[in-house]
C-alpha cells in the first residue's frame, strides 16, 4: 500500500502519511527511495516487535542495528486491539501530534495500514481539534479505520 496523505487542518504545517509496514508489501530498499523521497523525519510503528520480524525481516534488523534514517517511535498495539498501557497510548499519540504541530513529515503504519493506523490517526486528529465523526471520516477517506469495537472505543475516549 503506497504512502496515503491524511488531511489535517491548515493550521497544522507537518504532513501525516499512513500506509502498511515498512518492507512488507516493497521492497525495503523501495521503501528507504520513497522515505527520503517524502522526506520522512519520524515513522511511528504500531507493530509488536515479534511482528515486524515476521512480516518484514529487513525492517527489523534496521530497527535493531540502529540503521534507519529517521527517528523512529514504538507505540506497539495488538492486531485488531489495543496498546497494553493506555496511559502510554495517550502520551505516544500526543508526542505524534506535536511532531505534525512542529512541521514534520510523520508515517504513520501497522501491518496492512488500515486498522490500528486507523484507530490512531483518528486519535491524532481529534488531538488536532476535530470532533469524531470528522475524523473518522477523514482516515476512512484514505482507506484506514478503526476495525474493532475497542480500537472505536479508544477513539472515542481520546
Amino acid at each position: 500500500m503506497p504512502f496515503r496523505s491524511l488531511p489535517l487542518p491548515s493550521a497544522i504545517s507537518g504532513r501525516l502519511w499512513l500506509q502498511s509496514m515498512p518492507g512488507r508489501l516493497e521492497s525495503w530498499g523501495a521503501f528507504l527511495d520513497e522515505a527520503r523521497l517524502r522526506q520522512l523525519h519520524l515513522v511511528v510503528c504500531l507493530n509488536p516487535l515479534e511482528e515486524v520480524a515476521q512480516l518484514s525481516p529487513a525492517y527489523h534488523k534496521a530497527i535493531a542495528e540502529g540503521r534507519l534514517p529517521f527517528r523512529w517511535q514504538h507505540l506497539p498495539m495488538r492486531d485488531f486491539g489495543l496498546g497494553a498501557d493506555p496511559a502510554a497510548f495517550r502520551q505516544g499519540v500526543e508526542q505524534l501530534t506535536h511532531s505534525l504541530v512542529l512541521g514534520e513529515q510523520v508515517l504513520l503504519h501497522c501491518a496492512a495500514g488500515i486498522g490500528r493506523t486507523g484507530t490512531v490517526a483518528a486519535c491524532v486528529l481529534k488531538g488536532l481539534g476535530l470532533e469524531r465523526e470528522a475524523a473518522l471520516a477523514a482516515v476512512r477517506a484514505v482507506g484506514s479505520n478503526p476495525q474493532s469495537a475497542a480500537q472505536s472505543g479508544w477513539v472515542d475516549q481520546f
